[in-house]
């Protein structure tokens, strides 16, 4: 009789321990690498909060979007990892997360609530922006060089889209040369963006991208991508 009312003690101390444990599920894997629910929630945390949106449960077709977009981080970072690619320095994270402090909280108090909104630590902030900073160095490196920009290509923008843009605005007109830097920099990006949505797509077809376990965002994936996985499984 005494053991058995130890072992309802003893349940009755561990059963809110197990019940209150929250079960972290695998939502994708890329190359092998598992992607957790939890990952995913951060992300699109951090990118609400990047965007400054209100803190909501994020509909369905967003968990597909964010999902997609940390796929794609995952397969950049790979490629980062094995071509030995250099991570940002710290002092030019804190930089970072102190131009995003001025921006959106800077009292200490109003910082702290904000990234709490969030679900955010200061240490998770930066840990994304580092990320997020190394992969845009690493795009840079990648594509730009290879970038040539007609003088053609500068008028033409110019004439038919920046100019006009000035006049709808009510702003006074600008010599071409005075702007020609931001007009060549506008199409070098461009031409970047271009090549990375090129380049990510032949990632993909050569990745091995699972998805194990059933979610609420693994089911969101795009029907192309559903199928992928059912491929490589």
């Amino acid at each position: 009789m005494r053991l058995c009312l130890h072992l309802v003690l003893w349940l009755t101390l561990v059963t809110p321990l197990f019940s209150a444990e929250t079960i972290d599920r695998i939502v994708a894997t890329v190359n092998g690498r598992p992607v957790m629910e939890s990952e995913l929630t951060e992300q699109s945390s951090f990118e609400q909060f990047l965007a400054g949106k209100p803190v909501d449960v994020v509909p369905i077709a967003e968990q597909r979007a964010a999902l997609e977009r940390l796929i794609d981080q995952i397969l950049l970072e790979q490629q980062m990892d094995s071509a030995g690619f250099e991570h940002p320095g710290p002092d030019e994270i804190n930089k970072k997360v102190q131009e995003l402090r001025q921006q959106l909280a800077p009292g200490a108090a109003a910082w702290q609530q904000t990234l709490a909104r969030y679900g955010l630590a200061e240490t998770d902030l930066a840990e994304h922006l580092a990320t997020q900073v190394r992969t845009l160095h690493f795009i840079d490196a990648r594509f730009r060089p290879a970038i040539r920009i007609d003088p053609g290509a500068v008028e033409t923008y110019y004439r038919e889209q920046f100019a006009p843009k000035l006049k709808q605005a009510g702003a006074a007109p600008v010599p071409m040369k005075q702007v020609e830097p931001r007009i060549r920099e506008i199409l070098i990006q461009q031409q970047v963006d271009d090549l990375l949505e090129s380049w990510l797509k032949s990632l993909r077809t050569q990745a091995e991208i699972r998805l194990p376990v059933p979610s609420s965002a693994a089911g969101a994936l795009p029907p192309a991508a559903q199928a992928h996985a059912a491929e490589v499984r």
